[in-house]
Order: C-alpha cells, then structure tokens, then sequence
C-alpha cells in the first residue's frame, strides 16, 4: 500500500469512528474497552452495520431501498474481486476483509436480513422477531466476536438479544417512522394494532403485547451471564454491553414494561464511567 493509500485508509478509519460514536454510542463505548490494534476495525464494522441499517429510513420507497442494499452487494463483490470502490466505509471494509475473508459471509446475510426492513409487515410471531435479531444484530456481532478472537456463535447470540431488546426500546421511533416491530400474534392477543399505539401511545396492553419479548429477553440475559467465555479480557466489549443490556432491561422493569417511558430509550450521560468501573472490577475478578 502505498503512503498516499495508506493515509486515505488512516482517514475513512477515523471516519468510521466518527459515524459509530455518533450514531452507534453504546457498542462504540463498548469497543473503546477492546485491545487498541482491534479498536479500529470493530469501528469499520459499526459504521458499515448504520450505513447499511439506516436503508429503510433514509429513503422514500421501498424501491429505492432495495437499490441501496445491491448497492452494497456490488461493493461486497467488488472487494471479493479486489476492485473495491473508493468509499469512507467501503474503503477500510475492504483493508479488514482482506486480513479476514471470514468476515464476508455474516455480512452479505446482514444485507440480506435488511430487506425486510423494506417490508411494511410486522413479525408473525417472537420468533419471526427473534430470526429478525439474529440476521441483522446477530450476524454483526458474528464479526465483531471474529475480530475480538470469541466464539463467533456467542457474539451471535449476544448480538440477536441485543437486537430484540432495541427493537421493543426503540418503538416509540420505530412506529414513528412506519416500522411494526411487535408480533402480529402479541398484538391480536392484546386488541392492538401499530395504528392503535401510534394513536394512544402507551397503554397497559401494549406493556402486555411487549412482555413476553422482555420475558424471551431476560432469560437469555441470563442465559449470557453464566457463560465462562465472557470473562476472556479480549471480549470484555462484549461482557459489557451485555451488562448493559441488564441495564436496560432494568429499567423496563422498574418503569412497569413500558417502551415509551424516558428512561427505557435514553443513554445515561456517565456510561463510559459505567464501563469503566465495571471494566475495572472485571480486572480484580469481580
């Protein structure tokens, strides 16, 4: 690589950065906790993971959303065939890819699970929505275990729960913007509809419709913080955002399973400190 390709690559990293701390804050605080030489393709990963996310709002039909995503299967080829294009993201994705081929098969599913964001349609069932987790949240993190040196199969399922849980946290947004998160058979159950939330809001139903999601989410919380591996100092980004996920689901609880309530959507001012004390009494075997 030559000096003037370097310094190109050295910028649409520090690009990436920018696009994930903006837009992606909590995994972004997580990976500051990761090993230096890692940190910069965990944050590569983050911004190609918004850039490809933001699809079904930054556009006008689905139509539209739909030349996007080819968009970046294009790009994906283009790097397989070692003619990436000259992008901010596409440009570091293909220095990391390069190192680690292994990475491209868990991206091209995640392009693929962002095609339903395209569809009006809600999930039929939890675990139409849990599928829903695990191709876009899960197979992410698939490749941010890889980089980390974890079990990619962990990073899938940290990231799949993860996904589910922003997704009920997310809602008063989502809705906003035309998207049906909630299971069809979670709302039939509760006489609801997306239109009837996005008229009324928070109810005692939609609590009701929303539990048994926060029900599935806590027992993998659980499930994830009895595993050993997590204790590994090379996946402490992933321990703590699983503790941050605790957080969260916390705060729905205390807040009676509402997602519209404050403190369930909001990302508290001291969280980096909230890592770095946890981070700290991981290191005295806490």
């Amino acid at each position: 690589m030559t000096d003037r390709a370097a310094s190109d690559t050295d910028g649409f990293v520090e690009n990436c950065r920018r696009i994930a701390e903006r837009y992606d804050r909590e995994r972004y605080l997580t990976a500051l906790f990761a090993k230096p030489e890692v940190q910069p393709d965990l944050f590569v990963l983050l911004a190609a993971n918004h850039e490809i996310a933001k699809t079904a709002e930054v556009v006008s039909e689905p139509m539209i959303g739909a030349i996007r995503l080819q968009w970046w299967r294009d790009s994906l080829d283009g790097i397989e065939a070692g003619e990436p294009r000259k992008h901010e993201v596409i440009t570091p994705l293909a220095d990391l890819i390069q190192r680690s081929p292994e990475l491209m098969p868990d991206l091209r599913a995640l392009i693929e699970a962002r095609e339903a964001d395209l569809d009006s349609a809600e999930p039929a069932d939890l675990d139409a929505l849990i599928t829903y987790g695990d191709g876009t949240g899960g197979n992410l993190h698939r490749t941010l275990a890889r980089v980390l040196g974890g079990d990619p199969d962990l990073g899938g399922r940290i990231g799949r729960v993860w996904a589910v849980a922003g997704l009920m946290r997310g809602l008063p947004h989502l809705i906003r913007a035309g998207r049906r998160p909630i299971p069809t058979v979670l709302l039939e159950k509760n006489y609801l509809s997306h239109e009837k939330i996005s008229d009324k809001g928070p109810s005692s139903d939609l609590c009701s419709a929303v539990a048994p999601v926060l029900d599935w989410c806590r027992a993998e919380h659980q499930a994830l913080g009895r595993e050993p591996a997590l204790k590994a100092r090379g996946l402490r980004p992933h321990r703590l955002l699983v503790a941050r996920l605790g957080d969260i689901l916390a705060n729905f609880e205390k807040s009676g399973g509402d997602p519209f309530a404050p403190r369930v959507g909001g990302i508290p001012s001291g969280l980096a400190w909230r890592h770095l004390r946890r981070a700290f009494l991981y290191r005295m075997g806490v």
